[in-house]
């Protein structure tokens, strides 16, 4: 729950030089930067960024300590320093870490260096365990200076183990801890103590903590209090400590939405020219990049914000695809509903789709150096045929069905008449989507809006003359040009809920986002960077997301998110099969179709309870193709001579030396025949339609969001939001029921997430990217060994 930037939580007592505990915070509840002593495993199950600084000062003695912590991503640094009466001070430098462990346990480990003042410096070990199996119940286990590694010093070994009820979840927190110290003299005894420890937040922004401490006879009892105060995440505090013989001053952070006196105004900033990833990546030393559904979040909150009086964009090239430009759209119109103005400025040159997103808002400024390339729409497919007979490299496909134009590219020296008939057909969809966004927006008739396509690109002067903008503008201009647009003294807000805030605990109920994002291949999900290459989506990686889905008793719903060609038949079976075994533990599956949600990208959501997409989308083509390529002619003018050696008749039908025989052929397109069979069976089953009309619409064929609407596959037009609705609605919950949504990536339970998370991205990131004809089809690499794909023709990019 805690962000960058801010400061970690909890009031602190000294209980001994170089460390500090927090009676304020159980071992099993503790959270942010002050987890790094009470119980460091505590540090993985809030993995966001945070700093502390706490000040003490015992009021019996002239005994005072200060520490500094920080954390971030289950790890964390601390800085302890301890002065007694006569000043000697005392040092401590503390590292700690936390690796997750199946069942949402955690395991920390904090290694702590002493530098007391009269030499002799040493280390200690504290290893600890977190367990959180409910939203309302919690374990924890510590033990700490292991091998009581300096007892004349008063360094011994301790343990503790910890329970914490949340009835009311933060609301209200109640913790029983026991510890146990050695003493110094190691023959006697340990010390027992037994606390109670309260936590409230009776309104928001304000916090309540108390603390009782006794032995196991009650010979004596020690009570501490405190208070916290946020504003905005950023809060202060004050602990009094053990019968008020000491008091603690601190500066802390909480939940980003924590405010007594409630927020500000505001108008923020949203830049909308970078890559918004459906999964995104952690970066090892930062902050992790913004996801599509983060930024889709963000938009949500500023529509019934009330602090937000506006919002401003700024929009040139925007890399999103025309099914996620309408999701914007709707986005924006939500935040104009509620009668918050919305500006949109380009920096740049704006294509289709970035002045598109613009129009939507109420008023579009232009950089005057700037250009808006309202241009149309343009598809070109190349058809490899002859350069292939050339160099003497046969195809062969079978297909099905008519439509199913992929292997065209090979096979062909120009489109079938299918093909052509279902690209002019979607050509035109996409069209009318891109006209109905500037009539709507701009307030122009069809006819003149197809005028001006027909007249561009053009200038920024030419843009404003023509009503396509409203001003132009330089950066440095346009806060003080919007006086007047947007409400008064009106302040721009460029990190608008932009930071991450995580709560440490399991939510009661949570909606899965699953997404099928790039090719579908067998195996693991390779998220894009690799190379500069895409990613892609693995059978193995989403299948066990959705099983954990399926077991995880907070996850209510699921909703598969599928921006995806297709790819390999078999994988995409095995993910249908793990949609049907979440339904089969009664929770919903609804699916959101992105830019592309076509042939593979379809079946794995033909089961699902229903699918939204908007009218732009790309989707369909139900069938399936295979075959192979063979190079013996060119193998023959390159000198290359080959010789095989089979038992079975069919044994080389996969040869690349020469092409299938008419026997081999048929084997072929009987597998072809039966893959697509058992692909309109999942269609027919999921969509309650006959094999008939399945047929009808199958074929291969390729449909926009609007007509495959018309036509049965797709129940609803709508994004990812409205998806979430539903699937909340489906699982028994109201529309406006706060539920936390979590992106569940496959790889939950593994050994040191997140922090291996992070490595990947950095490890990644910095490679140059491949060449552009083979970055295009970089992330179809792993479907190599694959002979039957439900994959859509070609790789479609309308400019």
């Amino acid at each position: 729950m805690l962000s960058v930037l801010f400061f970690g939580l909890t009031p602190l007592v000294f209980a001994q030089e170089g460390r500090l505990q927090a009676p304020g915070g159980a071992v099993s509840a503790e959270d942010g930067a002050a987890a790094l002593w009470v119980n460091p495993a505590n540090l993985g199950f809030d993995p966001d960024a945070a700093i502390g600084f706490w000040a003490r000062q015992q009021l019996t003695t002239l005994d005072s300590s200060v520490a500094l912590a920080t954390t971030a991503g289950g790890t964390g640094l601390g800085l302890t320093f301890h002065a007694d009466e006569a000043g000697t001070p005392w040092w401590g430098l503390n590292s700690a870490f936390s690796v997750r462990l199946p069942q949402n346990l955690r395991l920390g480990a904090n290694l702590a260096w002493h530098l007391p003042s009269s030499g002799g410096n040493f280390t200690a070990w504290d290893l600890g365990l977190g367990w959180r199996p409910l939203s309302w119940l919690g374990f924890g286990a510590v033990a700490r200076n292991i091998g009581s590694p300096a007892p004349t010093r008063g360094i011994t070994a301790g343990y503790a183990a910890s329970a914490t009820l949340r009835p009311f979840d933060e609301k209200l927190e109640l913790s029983i801890d026991y510890g146990l110290t050695e003493q110094a003299d190691l023959t006697k005894a340990p010390d027992q103590t037994f606390s109670a420890i309260l936590r409230s937040s009776p309104v928001n922004g304000l916090v309540l903590r108390a603390r009782a401490d006794t032995d196991p006879e009650f010979s004596y009892y020690a009570f501490s209090g405190g208070l916290e105060v946020y504003f905005g995440g950023l809060g202060g505090g004050a602990w009094v400590s053990d019968n008020a013989q000491a008091v603690t001053g601190y500066v802390v952070s909480g939940p980003l939405d924590a405010n007594l006196f409630g927020a500000g105004e505001s108008v923020p900033l949203i830049r909308l020219n970078q890559a918004f990833a459906y999964q995104s990546q952690a970066g090892l030393f930062g902050p992790s990049q913004e996801s599509y559904l983060g930024l889709l979040e963000r938009l949500r909150v500023a529509a019934t914000d009330p602090a937000v009086e506006g919002l401003v964009i700024t929009v040139d090239s925007v890399p999103f695809s025309f099914a996620q430009i309408q999701e914007l759209q709707a986005a924006i119109a939500a935040i104009r509903a509620q009668g918050k103005p919305v500006v949109a400025y380009i920096d740049g040159a704006a294509s289709n789709s970035g002045y598109a997103l613009a129009a939507a808002c109420d008023k579009v400024y232009l950089h005057p150096a700037g250009e808006v390339d309202l241009i149309g729409l343009s598809a070109e497919m190349n058809y490899l045929q002859g350069s292939l007979d050339l160099v003497g490299v046969e195809a062969q496909y079978a297909k099905r069905a008519e439509f199913k134009s992929a292997p065209e590219q090979w096979t062909n020296t120009e489109a079938s008449e299918p093909a052509r008939t279902q690209m002019n057909a979607l050509m035109d969809d996409l069209f009318a989507a891109l006209v109905d966004s500037v009539v709507k927006g701009r307030g122009m008739t069809e006819a003149h809006v197809k005028e001006l396509i027909d007249g561009g690109p053009y200038t920024a002067a030419e843009a404003l003359k023509l009503g396509l903008v409203d001003g132009l503008l330089y950066p440095d201009e346009v806060e003080e040009e919007l006086e007047g647009v947007l409400p008064k003294n009106y302040e721009l807000d460029d990190e608008y809920r932009s930071l991450t805030d995580t709560s440490g605990w399991v939510a009661a109920k949570e909606v899965a986002i699953i997404y099928i994002d790039g090719p579908i291949t067998s195996g693991e999900s390779a998220a894009p960077g690799l190379l500069g290459g895409g990613g892609n989506a693995g059978s193995a990686t989403i299948v066990r997301a959705l099983i954990h889905a399926a077991e995880s008793s907070s996850v209510k719903a699921v909703v598969l998110r599928v921006d995806s060609p297709g790819g390999s038949a078999f994988a995409s079976d095995e993910i249908w099969r793990a949609v049907e075994m979440v339904q089969e533990e009664g929770k919903p599956v609804i699916a959101s179709f992105g830019g592309v949600a076509a042939s593979g990208g379809y079946y794995v959501a033909a089961g699902a309870d229903a699918i939204y997409a908007e009218p732009a989308t790309i989707t369909g083509s139900i069938g399936v193709y295979g075959g192979k390529f063979s190079f013996g002619e060119l193998m023959g003018k390159v000198g290359i001579g080959s010789e095989v050696y089979q038992r079975g008749r069919n044994a080389g039908m996969y040869s690349l030396s020469r092409p299938m025989d008419p026997i081999e052929y048929a084997a072929m397109d009987r597998l072809i025949e039966e893959t697509y069979r058992q692909f309109k069976s999942r269609v027919s089953e999921g969509r309650g339609m006959t094999m008939e009309e399945v047929d009808a619409v199958a074929r291969g064929r390729v449909w926009s969001g609007t007509d495959a609407k018309e036509v049965g596959l797709v129940d609803e037009l709508g994004g990812l939001q409205d998806a979430i609705t539903r699937a909340k609605l489906e699982a028994g919950l109201d529309a406006d029921d706060d539920v936390t949504l979590v992106t569940l990536k496959g790889r939950e339970g593994a050994w040191g997430e997140p922090v291996m998370e992070g490595v990947r991205a950095w490890a990644m990131g910095p490679m140059p990217p491949l060449p552009e004809p083979l970055l295009a089809w970089a992330p179809y690499a792993p479907l190599a060994g694959e002979h039957i794909f439900a994959l859509m023709p070609y790789q479609i990019e309308v400019k």
